[in-house]
């Protein structure tokens, strides 16, 4: 159960409440046994979790990382063996009881070298009742200089003893500027491809750190998925009407040949809709600004009422998605919608 890789630092986090909460019980000294991570998707939960693990650990001992010792370093790159990860597995939906046995069988034993060991169980209220039942059997007798931390959207799937033993930690979601403009001063991304990014991210702040890193192995190369979609939708307005349906079966099938990919394709997708339907009002305000040619074309050519319906078509879409319709077949009814809209 190997720690979560990262390139966590401590620019690359965003001023907060919470973060200055974190500092402060480190100050104190008195670490809880257990932290609940509370906020949207997407709020930096892990990256703070990182950070907490961090300036438990650092030598510096001034509540905060110096991210220049050993510890320091070992954390931010993923490679210190006493910090504990856990999530759904690959393709689960749930995090199963079988999970934090294991996890149980590793802290049984004394920590490799942290002087605070951590177990941060993200999307913590994924468990099942199973696995919710014997975490809480850890949380009752937690191992000497081990401390839990919970990251969780919601809190009603957990149990109110679970609740009841974290202290709770709240995290805010944070404004399109604010990740923009941590993009350009803390990674140096240049203000069009922070905007983008941002734009497309929204307030997920893990989704906007992933688009802007470089390729990393496994991951789509963003900077040509994105231009290509882009293309792709914008192509389909003008398509030949007995070929749109062909066309729009032709690119569900590709795009949900990858369901790994699929949250970024619905990213993407959701900034040209809206683009396309702001436009013709705020142009200043659409976030594909490198593609503004092409949509006044688009927004030209077709009613403002025909694009509200592509919009409130593609919502529609991303709903049946959220509620685990199968990728495919949404994807179908989507592009076929279109066709007759």
């Amino acid at each position: 159960m190997p720690a979560a890789s990262s390139e966590m630092n401590r620019e690359a986090l965003p001023s907060s409440l919470a973060l200055s909460e974190l500092a402060y019980i480190v100050q104190t000294g008195r670490i809880p046994n257990a932290l609940l991570f509370y906020g949207p998707r997407g709020t930096g939960k892990k990256q703070a979790a990182l950070f907490f693990a961090q300036a438990c650990n650092c030598r510096t001992n001034n509540g905060r990382p110096c991210n220049l010792c050993a510890s320091c370093k070992k954390i931010a790159a993923g490679m210190h063996p006493d910090m504990i990860f856990i999530g759904p597995a690959e393709n689960k939906k749930m995090i199963t009881i079988s999970q934090i046995r294991d996890m149980g069988s590793i802290i049984a034993s004394r920590a490799n070298e942290a002087a605070f060991r951590m177990v941060c169980i993200l999307n913590a209220d994924l468990m099942t009742p199973q696995a919710q039942n014997a975490l809480l059997k850890m949380l009752e007798e937690p191992p000497e200089h081990t401390f839990f931390i919970l990251a969780v959207a919601q809190t009603a799937p957990l149990l109110p003893t679970i609740l009841s033993r974290c202290r709770r930690i709240d995290f805010q979601a944070l404004a399109d500027h604010e990740i923009k403009k941590m993009l350009c001063t803390q990674y140096g991304l240049d203000p069009e491809t922070a905007h983008i990014i941002s734009g497309t991210a929204g307030s997920d702040l893990d989704q906007a750190l992933r688009l802007s890193g470089l390729n990393k192995a496994g991951a789509p190369d963003w900077k040509m998925l994105r231009p290509w979609l882009i293309k792709e939708i914008c192509r389909f307005p003008a398509t030949p009407p007995h070929q749109k349906a062909f066309k729009g079966l032709d690119l569900s099938r590709r795009l949900s040949a990858r369901p790994e990919y699929i949250l970024d394709v619905m990213a993407v997708l959701r900034t040209v809709f809206r683009d396309f339907c702001i436009l013709k009002y705020r142009s200043d305000k659409i976030v594909n600004l490198d593609f503004l040619s092409v949509f006044k074309d688009i927004s030209m050519m077709h009613s403002y009422t025909r694009m509200l319906t592509w919009m409130t078509l593609f919502h529609e879409t991303e709903k049946r998605l959220e509620s685990n319709s199968g990728t495919r077949l949404t994807l179908d009814r989507f592009f076929l919608s279109l066709v007759v809209s």
